[in-house]
């Protein structure tokens, strides 16, 4: 049950009961109780009092001698002053692969929950650095000693939002469109800085569309052939995205498979797709229609489509043979931001999808489960109402995370003046 749901039912627990919850809830989370006035300080206190204040997995937690190993997630103060005390040599904010190590003081040895599950329990830190004289011996390989400054708390979204603004920083706004189709491109976001400075970088970029461009089909491409119904009028332009498409309901293109492909080729066993897209605020966040379907013209009913399925979820459904199945993606649509889906198919039988430039799932099933048709047309759109920027083909298989990288490369100075952003 989530802590949410414990709120209606609150008026019938007793004294007892609600001890039980307490209990309960602090064996799953950093639990204050316990902890000295100073260190239950509002979010905001807790940061300007800290030098350094990160986002963290916990990796070990050491009773003994009141330590944590912890591998960072986000830097969000003192990343410069970090990698000056360390063996790091690339970017302050760069987080990836780091590993530091925080020092629990006697004052705060209650505000901190030692039961935590190494890998499943990540914390919002904040802390300074020790001073190696009087450390536990000496500096450990995998990284500095800090020492916390304050109780810990569970990092959450509001949680984060919460420390970026302490910090000065508003959220990152969002990606812009790739530079290029194919072949490698890159694209940027920015976020601005409501202090006179703030720490950290106001504009990032990263790699997007880095699949070869052979025998790539891009049904959005302009000049593409393809048949618009009822009308091409009913696929509008989007102010902010100059290569996207605003689609209304019934409105579709429908493409013949002697289009698709040079003259004696079928479609292919293997291929990966790409797609972005985006749902508008009159659609509630409930996304429904067809993004993609190939169906057979000599079969009835025999396709394979990916279909938007209610408020966050897409599914990969094939049908043939008398029967169907279907693969559940989780996407948050119901945001009104630009989302990415990149599903992979290998072998007819293998399904890989990435969300967002990140692995959501991979699904093998029976041997020919997702056999598509040879003899396929296209259908893009089909009752989808939305905006639609990317759907490219690409006749090979294992190119899912080639639709854009999962890091990103900060392109600013490390220290930013609003008037810069």
């Amino acid at each position: 049950m989530g802590v949410a749901n414990l709120w209606p039912i609150m008026g019938s627990l007793t004294n007892r009961d609600l001890l039980v919850v307490v209990l309960l809830l602090c064996r799953t989370i950093v639990c204050d109780s316990q902890c000295p006035k100073f260190a239950e300080k509002p979010l905001e206190t807790r940061v300007q009092d800290a030098t350094i204040v990160f986002r963290a997995v916990v990796v070990q937690t050491h009773y003994q001698s009141k330590t944590l190993d912890l591998a960072l997630v986000s830097i969000y103060r003192g990343g410069v002053e970090l990698a000056s005390i360390s063996q790091y040599a690339g970017s302050p904010y760069n987080t990836t692969d780091r590993q530091v190590n925080l020092k629990i003081g006697p004052q705060l040895g209650d505000c901190f929950n030692w039961s935590m599950t190494p890998s499943q329990s990540e914390l919002v830190v904040f802390a300074k650095i020790s001073d190696p004289a009087v450390d536990l011996e000496t500096t450990p390989p995998d990284g500095p000693w800090l020492e916390a400054t304050a109780a810990a708390v569970p990092w959450s979204l509001g949680v984060d939002i919460a420390i970026w603004n302490a910090v000065g920083w508003a959220g990152w706004g969002e990606w812009g469109a790739c530079s290029k189709t194919c072949g490698g491109g890159q694209q940027t976001r920015r976020r601005y800085c409501s202090k006179p400075t703030c720490e950290g970088y106001g504009e990032q970029k990263r790699a997007c569309n880095s699949f070869n461009c052979e025998g790539t089909i891009n049904p959005l491409a302009p000049g593409a052939r393809r048949n618009f119904h009822p009308a091409q009028a009913r696929w509008g332009p989007v102010s902010d995205r100059p290569h996207a498409f605003s689609l209304r309901p019934n409105s579709y293109i429908w493409i013949a498979s002697s289009e698709l492909f040079s003259a004696g080729k079928s479609f292919p066993r293997e291929f990966t797709l790409f797609i972005s897209l985006r749902l508008r605020p009159e659609s509630g966040g409930y996304g429904q229609g067809t993004l993609f379907s190939l169906r057979s013209r000599r079969r009835t009913g025999s396709f394979l489509s990916l279909e938007l399925a209610g408020r966050g979820a897409a599914r990969l459904v094939h049908a043939g043979s008398g029967s169907s199945r279907s693969i559940y993606l989780a996407v948050p649509l119901y945001d009104f931001r630009w989302h990415r889906i990149a599903i992979s198919v290998h072998d007819d039988n293998t399904v890989r999808a990435y969300v967002d430039c990140r692995w959501l799932r991979t699904d093998v099933l029976e041997k020919d489960a997702l056999d598509t048709p040879r003899d396929a047309d296209l259908i893009i759109g089909y009752l989808f109402s939305g905006d639609l920027e990317q759907l490219v083909l690409v006749p090979k298989a294992g190119q899912a995370q080639k639709q854009c990288s999962s890091q990103a490369v900060a392109i600013s100075t490390p220290y930013v003046n609003m008037h810069e952003t």
